[in-house]
């Protein structure tokens, strides 16, 4: 279906504010889904970044107030759209603040990717170690006619250039009005990368919150707490903030031991489990018949059996079995829990 023709559905069907949500519905398709030919240049190597001596970090390209969504952020949007993860930060500012190039290097792109609508206009630089940074949700009026010159003449820039100032953005959610910057970085392969592994570290002393444990049987969650042996896995919530007090997002990594044998890792988020791929694995990541990700509910419910190639990890021997998780955030920052529970 066309986006004219949803936009005519949705008009005559929906009154004014289930119209305006269910219009950034349909943006949030665009974010989801928007793959320009540029990203074949990028060939940047995070393993060869993270060795690198004595590095220094980027700034971070707004005075940021708080992180309101990480790559890992489970995100569907009412009944228009797939399941996908965040693919970026949302690094929440006020409207009208500066972005500045957290790297220096070449622009690449300008371009509103949502024609029609403002709110979608981007600007992307391939830094000097291949790295793509894309810049979504600037003030068009506001990037600067030396960096369309810049983009012209294929000229450099270099760190801190204003590129433009942050977008008005038009929805509330969480009883905040939702200003912000979505980052993306690209490597190799067009892999998407976690931008807090190149940004300067932030003040965050707060460790991620395991809520609750969910025995789940054929996607759903069962009550009590046994199960038969097949088709079963065991999920959590796990919620973190970080410089917030609403804007739930999940852990970085996800470590369990059962029984007491080694710890093993469920992942962690150095990029995506489907690396070029936002919407990949994220419904055997997360499990969607109880998750959810939009702008009125956040539940990162976590399928801790998670891995790329499928197959059971937890027992299936009859008795009572143990499961110790351990959760933390980019700046390591820890929680622990446990959770028994019995095979019939």
């Amino acid at each position: 279906m066309t986006l004219l023709i949803k936009l005519t559905i949705l008009s005559l069907s929906l009154p004014v504010l289930a119209l305006a949500n269910s219009l950034h519905t349909i943006h949030e398709e665009i974010e989801r889904d928007y793959h320009p030919y540029y990203l074949n240049l990028a060939s940047g190597d995070l393993n060869k970044l993270k060795q690198s001596r004595g590095r220094t970090r980027d700034p971070w390209p707004v005075n940021i107030k708080s992180i309101g969504h990480t790559m890992a952020s489970y995100q569907r949007y009412g009944g228009l759209s797939e399941a996908y993860f965040h693919h970026g930060l949302d690094i929440r500012a006020d409207a009208g603040s500066d972005v500045i190039s957290s790297a220096g290097g070449q622009v690449i792109n300008i371009e509103n990717y949502m024609p029609g609508s403002d709110a979608y206009w981007e600007v992307a630089i391939l830094d000097e170690q291949g790295f793509i940074w894309q810049y979504h949700h600037i003030e068009r009026e506001s990037i600067p006619q030396s960096i369309f010159d810049a983009y012209k003449n294929k000229t450099p820039i270099s760190v801190g250039t204003k590129l433009g100032e942050v977008y008005y953005w038009s929805i509330v959610t969480f009883g905040e009005r939702y200003h912000h910057l979505h980052l993306n970085i690209l490597g190799k392969d067009r892999a998407y990368l976690n931008p807090f592994e190149f940004l300067e570290l932030l003040s965050d002393n707060s460790a991620p919150e395991i809520s609750r444990f969910y025995l789940i049987k054929n996607g759903s969650a069962v009550s009590g707490n046994s199960v038969s042996a097949n088709n079963y896995t065991i999920g959590a919530e796990i919620k973190d903030l970080i410089l917030s007090s609403v804007f739930i997002v999940p852990a970085n990594e996800i470590k369990i031991s059962i029984d007491g044998q080694s710890p093993i890792t469920v992942w962690k988020f150095e990029t995506l489990p489907g690396e070029s791929d936002n919407e990949k694995f994220v419904n055997q990541f997360y499990i969607p018949k109880i998750a959810c990700g939009d702008y009125n509910c956040r539940k990162p419910i976590i399928d801790l059996g998670f891995k790329k190639i499928p197959g059971q990890v937890f027992p299936l021997t009859s008795g009572k079995h143990n499961l110790e998780l351990w959760v933390a955030d980019y700046n390591g920052n820890e929680a622990q829990s446990s959770f028994d529970w019995i095979v019939e």
